[in-house]
């Protein structure tokens, strides 16, 4: 199991991690991670995101906009929960230059991506 250190909560459903993660390893299935399998490298020219990412977008939901007083209580909130701290994810797949993922905080594995709806800070998309 990876963990990975919340270093910037952006808004009520992207942050930034470290250590990077390695975009290969966001595009392999999860059957190909377990076998060991590797991707073949993309040339540098034809890649659409960089080689390793830092940004994570919460998969599944959608939090209001951060110029309006609900985003900001939605990344006033997403900010208490994980900036700062270790969480683990279950990648989806890789929107922009985010690894959209599924996301449990560590060590007590509270789902992030629920957190957030059940209290109201965001909607299941």
């Amino acid at each position: 199991m990876q963990l990975y250190l919340v270093t910037e909560v952006i808004d009520g459903d992207t942050f930034k991690v470290d250590p990077p993660i390695p975009r290969n390893s966001v595009l392999q299935t999860p059957t190909q991670r377990l076998s060991g399998d590797v991707l073949a490298e993309t040339p540098m020219q034809q890649l659409e995101t960089p080689i390793s990412l830092t940004k994570v977008r919460l998969a599944k939901i959608n939090a209001p906009e951060i110029q309006k007083l609900e985003g900001k209580l939605a990344t006033t909130y997403l900010k208490g929960l994980i900036e700062q701290k270790q969480v683990t994810l279950k990648p989806i797949g890789v929107s922009y230059d985010r690894v959209v993922a599924e996301v449990w905080s560590y060590p007590n594995k509270l789902y992030i991506n629920g957190a957030m709806v059940y209290k109201g800070y965001a909607r299941w998309a």
